[in-house]
């Protein structure tokens, strides 16, 4: 046999070995209930990318959005393990770990770090034992949601500025009774209605994210928006229990690891792009108001107190805490 043949051989046989190699990876399905513009699905891109490479091509990542689906589909194809992650907003501590679901509780919280605690320490672990128990799914990231205001046709500064008045808000019974509590007459309207509902008059107000209000378009619609930055949330980024088990030492941490950059990651470009977003809503004629909080809080307590008392004692106590 000449060198060439050899070499050949050689070439050929390392060739059939790659491809039994990428033939054999295997395939991670994440499912994320955003369009692909969004924050998150960047996160989920980024992470693909690092699972991918980190593990050398052990596994390939499949990144699936709205095609397959809404969020409470994601999260039950993760529960039975058709996804290996999915990503869910306040749905999947509302469905399976209701005695947790605080850290989106209107005018408690201070800041994300605030709100973070409950997802941290005893708890922390108390949440997983109610998430993989209920939903056979466990907690892995979080990412944070640049907080809530309120946009309105003239400027809000204190509760005086809302008695009475028809007000959009998520479908969130706490919520709800919260902005009731206030004095204001909350409306559960479905996001893509909104536009229409305040250019016809059935709402006077809404509350959403500042990425929210500039996407929507609100500006166009509504003259103010006050930063009463009233809800610290999350976005929950969810495991397949039976995967999570059935990982190697090695790639277990080689994930959670890529998991904690992605999240960081984009925390940081959230955090970032807030302040252009108020800039550019400036500049298309959106006035921003800085509001009386503090009477705010004040005004929602009762409401906060009684709610409180529904959850579990580790969270009912961290909340009151805040509140003194």
């Amino acid at each position: 046999m000449n060198t060439r043949t050899a070499s050949g051989i050689v070439l050929a046989s390392l060739a059939s070995f790659g491809l039994a190699a990428h033939a054999s990876a295997e395939e991670l399905a994440i499912a994320i209930h955003v369009e692909p513009s969004h924050a998150m699905f960047k996160v989920g891109e980024r992470l693909k990318e690092a699972i991918e490479s980190e593990t050398d091509g052990e596994y390939t990542v499949t990144l699936l959005g709205t095609e397959v689906g809404g969020e409470r589909d994601h999260l039950e194809g993760a529960s039975f393990g058709e996804y290996v992650i999915a990503l869910g907003g306040s749905m999947p501590m509302t469905l399976y770990a209701p005695e947790f679901s605080a850290a989106d509780l209107p005018f408690v919280y201070g800041s994300s770090d605030q709100a973070r605690q409950v997802y941290e320490g005893d708890t922390g672990d108390l949440i997983n034992e109610q998430l993989i128990s209920q939903g056979n799914m466990r907690l892995v990231g979080l990412s944070a949601r640049n907080p809530r205001n309120l946009t309105s046709n003239s400027p809000v500064e204190t509760p005086e500025d809302i008695q009475g008045v028809r007000m959009r808000v998520p479908e969130i019974a706490p919520w709800i009774k919260i902005w009731e509590e206030i004095g204001a007459l909350p409306s559960p309207i479905a996001w893509p209605e909104v536009y229409t509902s305040l250019q016809t008059g059935v709402i006077d107000m809404q509350e959403n994210p500042v990425d929210l209000i500039h996407a929507g378009g609100i500006h166009e619609v509504q003259s103010h928006i006050n930063r009463t930055e009233h809800v610290y949330s999350f976005f929950h980024w969810l495991m397949n229990e039976d995967f999570y088990q059935g990982l190697s030492d090695e790639n277990r941490e080689i994930i959670l690891g890529a998991i904690e950059e992605a999240t960081a990651w984009g925390d940081e470009m959230v955090a970032n792009g807030q302040a252009d977003l108020y800039e550019q809503l400036q500049e298309l004629g959106m006035t921003v108001v800085e509001p009386d909080v503090d009477a705010f809080r004040e005004a929602a307590e009762p409401a906060i107190r009684e709610i409180a008392e529904s959850y579990h004692p580790a969270v009912r106590d961290y909340v009151m805490s805040l509140l003194e």
